[in-house]
């Protein structure tokens, strides 16, 4: 799992990236959600967690014939802005690694 964090016009966001299975069988999902900030305790400083999904991206292996998923939660709302960059690092990624049947 990885996560990226940014602010934007005052509010945290993030997207996770979490990929399940090997080959065939593997999945990579991308959700986008706001970012709540998790208290500092003895043994953590102070960080970013996700918050309730906005947006999840779901992209299957590129063996399978399954095409990519993308799913809305209706009630929450997102700066286009948010969303743009959510895209770009979803394209990023998938590029990175092969997915979306872009290049790698």
């Amino acid at each position: 799992m990885s996560l990226v964090t940014w602010e934007f016009d005052g509010g945290l966001y993030c997207a996770a990236t979490i990929e399940t299975g090997v080959g065939e069988d593997r999945t990579t999902y991308f959700e986008l959600s706001e970012a709540r900030t998790v208290p500092a305790s003895a043994a953590m400083p102070a960080s970013p967690a996700p918050g309730p999904t906005a947006v999840t991206v779901v992209v299957y292996a590129p063996e399978e014939e399954k095409p990519a998923d993308v799913f809305f939660d209706g009630e929450q709302t997102l700066p286009f802005v948010v969303l743009q960059h959510f895209v770009e690092i979803v394209a990023s990624q998938a590029g990175e690694h092969g997915i979306l049947g872009l290049p790698s």
